[in-house]
């Protein structure tokens, strides 16, 4: 399958390039799923509640109240634009808590991340100044992918948010150095506000995937999960970021 390569500064990786994945995103969706049932994580569990109705794009929506929020830590600080590349364990302990909370309503999910920032740092230009922005990662089959954006024969699916863009990304990655948006499956949409030292973010995207491209969710279903977040003040961007180092589980009710 041809991909057309989208570059976005040095955000998510090294180089966005097309690679030749040994197990393409689209074999490993028509063979699993996309990963349901199969929620390997061993951190928190995420889930994802029914709620008719629901407009989880409004923060205010009633629909939110029914979903139990959860705190992801987000532990380590990797830097791989000072390290060129070096191993992603080298990094340093942090704790940086993020509240995650998703609802759905049958037809589209919603996922709303809050996490404190001293500043909200909305945009770019051609001075060092970079945008704050999140990452959820969800492996297209059942298992443990590698945390550092899956592996060749075991690609995740990225949902990336960043303030200066106009909707979040739709990602592939197969590896460190590969990720790339796909053009087939840019149906994500999102609120975010900025208020009192901290982020609300949400993203929405339907639960039924727009293509091989993009995990579909089943409800009974459980995946695996994970999350990063940049911190442009801190000229966070590309592999500078603290993540998760660890699966979670996002269970879909």
């Amino acid at each position: 399958m041809k991909r057309t390569s989208i570059r976005f500064g040095t955000w998510l990786a090294v180089l966005l390039v097309a690679i030749p994945l040994a197990t393409p995103p689209a074999a490993v969706a028509a063979r699993g799923g996309g990963g349901g049932g199969g929620g390997g994580g061993m951190g928190v569990t995420i889930t994802a509640a029914y709620v008719a109705g629901a407009n989880g794009l409004d923060p205010a929506d009633a629909s939110w109240n029914q979903a139990s929020a959860v705190t992801v830590t987000l532990n380590r600080f990797i830097d791989y634009v000072a390290s060129g590349g070096g191993d992603m364990c080298m990094g340093t302990s942090v704790n940086r808590p993020v509240t995650v909370r998703a609802a759905h309503n049958g037809a589209d999910i919603f996922f709303r991340f809050e996490w404190a920032d001293a500043t909200a740092d909305t945009m770019t230009d051609d001075t060092p100044k970079f945008a704050d922005a999140f990452a959820m990662e969800i492996p297209y089959s059942g298992g443990n992918a590698p945390i550092a954006m899956g592996s060749q024969t075991n690609p995740v699916n990225i949902a990336f948010w960043r303030a200066d863009l106009a909707q979040p990304q739709n990602i592939v990655a197969g590896g460190i150095g590969t990720p790339q948006p796909s053009p087939d499956a840019q149906n994500l949409s999102h609120y975010q506000n900025w208020g009192n030292g901290a982020w609300t973010v949400i993203v929405k995207r339907p639960l039924t995937g727009a293509s091989v491209n993009q995990v579909t969710f089943a409800r009974g279903a459980s995946y695996s999960i994970t999350f990063a977040n940049w911190n442009g003040s801190d000229a966070n961007r590309n592999g500078r970021k603290a993540i998760a180092m660890g699966w979670n589980t996002l269970s879909i009710q």
